[in-house]
């Protein structure tokens, strides 16, 4: 799993007081059992679960787990299963549709969805996720922030600035394109003059086109400006020629 420069919460709370963004009002349902095969260490013990949706402790009198012989640090630790309790909500994804679902029960380890005695889905604060943001939308940003951001160029406190704008831009343009239909076409980059049936476009060409083509991308919304603002002194690299003793740059 990746890990990147900042958090989910430190994203939302650098750009809390940003227009038009609303976040999603309920965590993401979690997963916190493990199923068949999943591997952890736990007293310096290599364990592998044998039942789905474990939830007891490895040790040598619990049958859910099978220790294995020898011991492997790669393993991920053991961690504490999390229960939901009566009247918890949580944005779930269901059927691949996105909802709020309501716990009916304490100590729920279900998956929304799979059990009516569990779970419900809250049909009015569904249709209000429409306007949000969501963790999922967030994630993705960062995911492709990720591809335009090399930590080595910057110190790790200016490094986390720069990728929190780079994930801005990433999920405001994947708005954008995700507003003006399945094909995204809604581009304003370095096009000078386009005519459609009576409908005249004119763009001005910008200076990030001329002077930096690969990163004319960021140009299309001012996160993206601002993402290169703040990067552009670390792009520039500085040459030392020397010639007959003098030294230039």
């Amino acid at each position: 799993m990746i890990e990147y420069p900042v958090s989910l919460d430190v994203f939302k709370l650098y750009f809390l007081r940003e227009a038009g963004l609303q976040y999603q009002p309920y965590p993401t349902w979690v997963k916190t059992t493990y199923d068949i095969g999943a591997k952890v260490n736990k007293d310096n013990a290599s364990w592998v679960s044998g039942v789905n949706n474990n939830t007891t402790v490895p040790n040598d009198s619990e049958a859910d787990w099978d220790e294995e012989v020898d011991f492997h640090p790669e393993y991920p630790d053991w961690v504490e299963p999390i229960a939901y309790q009566e009247n918890d909500k949580v944005v779930a994804i269901v059927n691949f549709k996105v909802g709020v679902w309501k716990s009916k029960a304490n100590d729920n380890y279900a998956e929304p969805g799979t059990d009516s005695t569990k779970w419900e889905l809250d049909e009015d604060e569904t249709a209000e996720l429409s306007d949000c943001i969501l963790d999922a939308d967030i994630e993705r940003a960062m995911g492709e922030a990720f591809f335009k951001f090399n930590k080595n160029l910057f110190s790790v406190e200016k490094g986390k600035i720069i990728f929190l704008y780079l994930t801005m831009f990433f999920l405001v343009y994947d708005r954008q394109m995700a507003s003006s239909g399945m094909n995204g076409n809604s581009s304003a980059g370095p096009v000078v003059h386009r005519t459609v049936g009576k409908m005249t476009v004119t763009y001005a060409e910008s200076k990030l086109f001329n002077n930096y083509p690969s990163y004319e991308f960021l140009s299309t919304n001012d996160y993206g400006k601002k993402a290169f603002n703040l990067m552009m002194p670390y792009l520039r690299g500085g040459v030392t020629l020397l010639h007959g003793g003098a030294t230039g740059e």
